[in-house]
């Protein structure tokens, strides 16, 4: 024989719980917690990123690497490089001005901390191929995933795609 107010108490947290699922499935807070509110700053530097990206286009190479030659590892280094000089000049573009906010400064100290890093990964990739290894890009991982999905996570929510990873070293 069970009390009333037992079944009372059962019923009422399992509405609880019902609605909160309901309300996690279909009425979630649809901005990101990665989204900024200075929404000139996201244009701003969406802008010198698409600038950078057209410079970084101009030194593909289409040629296989078994069609390449016996340099080929040193010159995909070279332009590896090469392009990794623009990215850091574009992140450092970027960052001449902070956006308004202490929020949003922090987020993009963040996210340029981020990108730091794949550019170091890029740097560190280079020597690899100057040995005449030729392995996949080791991109660092955070909590098991790429950093350049954190780098793309953040250019999502602001709408600044011309910003995300390059994905030039992808397999």
């Amino acid at each position: 024989m069970t009390r009333p107010w037992v079944r009372l108490l059962l019923a009422g947290i399992s509405l609880a719980i019902a609605a909160f699922w309901v309300w996690a499935l279909f009425f979630p807070p649809k901005q990101s917690v990665a989204r900024l509110d200075d929404r000139e700053w996201t244009e701003r530097a969406a802008a010198i990123c698409r600038e950078a990206n057209l410079a970084r286009n101009d030194l593909a190479d289409e040629r296989r690497i078994e069609d390449a030659g016996p340099d080929a590892l040193a010159e995909r280094a070279d332009l590896i490089d090469r392009a990794t000089v623009i990215v850091d000049d574009m992140i450092t573009r970027v960052n001449e001005t902070a956006p308004n906010g202490p929020d949003d400064a922090a987020l993009v100290a963040t996210w340029t901390g981020y990108y730091r890093q794949l550019i170091a990964d890029r740097r560190a990739y280079t020597e690899i191929l100057r040995r005449n290894e030729n392995p996949p890009f080791p991109e660092t991982t955070i909590d098991g995933a790429p950093i350049s999905e954190y780098i793309n996570d953040f250019t999502v929510a602001n709408e600044m795609k011309s910003c995300s990873a390059p994905a030039d070293l992808a397999v």
